[in-house]
């Protein structure tokens, strides 16, 4: 069917708000929103336990048992919560602890979603610690929140953070309770180990009504990731979770009149160390939904889903990009006929979203992808994505391949992940959409970059009710990041187009973000990189929209000339010629990721692809500055051909 366009307002995505700062606001509301369109439901709390009231009975969380999902109803995952919860407050009162952060460490399960609103609902705050964060930067978190009770997913987990409790290392640590029932684990003298139905034991001994937190209560502290400096606690309000999903919720129903309910199942895999697997599980809850969890294996994913058959599914950039080049790798292998049928029902359907059109009832919808529809269940209603841009290319197919609209997410931990939206009809690129329903976002001017909001360029700001309440314990840095008058500062460089739509175009510090999702400093990588014998010089630059780094390459020729490859072409080839081989191009990144690993750059940092160069980045060609620095928009600007090179010689997304 045809999906209509329900507004016909001239500013597609966002109105401009009359006043000297250029403040833009949501086209789907009167004015923003500050909370849930019901009046009453205040708290993730309420959610469940609303959504509880009104039906019972209807499955909540599940997970695959025997090849079958089994789920929880939402009474059950309610009783459930309280006993958790009674049993961690019986803890607290026995080791006289007034600490309210719990820790949950590992890969997602109803017994960790039971867990995490165990201490929702007794006015506890949760800290979950990423199942593939390094053990010593779980100890980091866990040492600064001074956590004394900490759900893990299993024995091996526990052991890792029994083993790091040496010294001042893990002083805090009391308690431990493992959730998997069929590991176990040795006492230990100076922490509590039980099992979740031990655990639970005390629970039921102990059991009093849950204790409902205020909409101020903090309900999630989520690390923020980065490849440089120890972990950022964001504090997330159960009032600003609830604003930023009643923001999705009233975009899709109430402006859209998109149709959720009972029958909606959300497939989740994503990790709840992440505010955007709490944002779309929550809005799942309120719509009365159903959760299936993945299995924990990631290489299965497809055909999890497809057995599934999700209403909602939501996959980071990197796993669309996945799926784009299997789907492609797949159609190579058939006959001539069907390769060419498949070419052109491409053609086609990007030619109707070029025109606006977005419908899933053709005759290629029928023919050629409905065989990609059902590849993930045959009845989606929405995909969504966040996290990083997705490329032009992946998008539009996206669009219009798998039966249903795909709606992308922008904005920070910082603000409940969704500050911006595009609509469900939307059929254009190169864009973020506009501001959530609870969201102003404006512009702010950086001379030093050249950017200013009478343009409309400038870092984006935001301001609104589903923002942070601040970094954990550290006011200095929240200070610097939220100025005086609430407005939350991205970092991002932004334009707003001619639709109302906000387009990301830079950055303000020279740190980026990669298609999957890990900020990088360009900076630091060079730094390192620098001092390699092999080279002189060396600008380092990635793509939001890429999972990799590229390099311009400026060589020391001597020492270039003793690599063997150079040495067995020199007198044969010139030496342009000679830079411009694939083969010398590889024995280059090799020889420099070498030195980078050496000197501590991780895997994510490594480049690869060059441009190699003898031409020097000098003040004179207006490259570097007076004080050597890479001046960084002028380099990318000079050599965007070879940039755009690089990139198109490396398939991986």
């Amino acid at each position: 069917m045809v999906q209509k366009k329900m507004l016909t307002h001239p500013e597609l995505f966002s109105r401009l708000v009359d006043g000297p700062e250029r403040i833009r606001e949501s086209v789907q509301v009167p004015k923003p929103i500050t909370g849930c369109p019901d009046g009453i439901t205040k708290t993730v709390w309420d959610v469940l336990t609303r959504s509880a009231q009104l039906n019972p009975n209807a499955p909540l969380f599940g997970e695959s048992v025997n090849g079958r999902h089994v789920y929880t109803t939402y009474r059950e995952a309610v009783e459930e919560a309280t006993i958790i919860g009674s049993g961690i407050v019986a803890i607290m009162q026995k080791n006289q602890s007034t600490n309210k952060l719990i820790g949950i460490a590992g890969i997602h399960s109803r017994k960790y979603m039971h867990t995490m609103h165990g201490i929702s609902g007794f006015d506890l705050t949760t800290v979950p610690l990423y199942h593939q964060s390094k053990l010593e930067t779980l100890c980091d978190i866990i040492d600064n929140c001074k956590l004394e009770i900490i759900f893990c997913e299993n024995a091996k987990r526990a052991e890792g953070f029994l083993s790091s409790k040496l010294g001042d290392r893990l002083r805090s640590l009391k308690t431990l309770i493992i959730l998997d029932k069929t590991t176990t684990l040795q006492k230990h003298d100076d922490v509590e180990v039980m099992s979740l139905d031990e655990f639970k034991e005390i629970g039921k001994r102990n059991k009093r009504n849950p204790v409902k937190p205020k909409p101020e209560t903090t309900y999630v502290i989520c690390h923020t990731s980065g490849t440089t400096g120890r972990p950022k606690g964001v504090e997330m309000s159960h009032g600003s979770l609830v604003t930023s999903v009643s923001g999705i919720f009233t975009s899709w129903t109430i402006a859209y009149k998109w149709k959720f309910g009972l029958e909606d199942t959300y497939f989740s895999f994503l990790s709840l160390a992440h505010i955007y697997e709490h944002l779309i599980q929550t809005l799942t809850i309120y719509f009365g939904g159903k959760i299936g969890i993945y299995d924990g294996n990631t290489a299965t994913l497809i055909p999890q889903i497809q057995k599934l058959e999700p209403t909602i599914v939501s996959l980071v950039p990197r796993l669309l990009n996945k799926l784009y080049e299997a789907v492609h790798d797949g159609v190579a292998k058939k006959g001539f006929i069907a390769r060419k049928l498949f070419d052109y029902a491409k053609k086609t359907k990007a030619r109707q979203l070029q025109r606006g059109v977005l419908r899933y009832d053709t005759f290629f919808d029928k023919i050629v992808f409905k065989k990609l529809k059902l590849m993930l269940g045959g009845k989606l209603k929405v995909l969504t994505s966040g996290g990083a841009p997705i490329t032009k290319e992946v998008k539009t197919f996206t669009r219009y391949a798998y039966g249903c609209p795909l709606v992308e997410g922008y904005g920070q931990t910082e603000c409940s992940a969704a500050g911006t939206l595009t609509l469900p009809w939307d059929t254009t690129y190169g864009n973020v959409g506009g501001p959530a329903p609870w969201a102003q976002v404006k512009l702010v001017d950086v001379p030093e970059k050249n950017y200013f909001s009478m343009n409309d360029e400038g870092e984006v700001c935001f301001r609104g009710n589903a923002m942070m309440t601040g970094y954990f314990q550290d006011p200095e840095l929240t200070a610097k990041t939220i100025d005086s008058e609430g407005w939350l500062h991205t970092g991002d460089i932004g334009k707003w187009l001619p639709t109302g739509g906000l387009q990301i175009i830079d950055r303000k510090n020279e740190m980026f973000k990669l298609s999957q999702g890990d900020f990088v400093s360009p900076i630091q990588i060079e730094a390192i990189y620098a001092n390699s014998p092999l080279i002189t010089q060396i600008y380092v630059t990635g793509k939001t929209e890429r999972s990799f780094l590229v390099g311009i390459v400026v060589l020391d020729l001597p020492r270039f000339k003793q690599l063997p490859l150079v040495k067995a072409l020199d007198g044969k080839e010139s030496i342009e010629m000679i830079m411009e081989n694939k083969e010398v191009k590889n024995a280059v990144i090799a020889e420099l990721n070498k030195y980078a690993k050496q000197n501590g750059l991780q895997t994510i940092e490594l480049i690869r692809n060059v441009h190699l160069t003898l031409q020097e980045f000098t003040e004179e060609n207006g490259l570097i500055t007076s004080t050597l620095k890479n001046r960084r928009k002028i380099l990318e600007d000079y050599f965007a051909p070879q940039i755009a090179k690089m990139y198109k010689e490396v398939e991986a997304l």
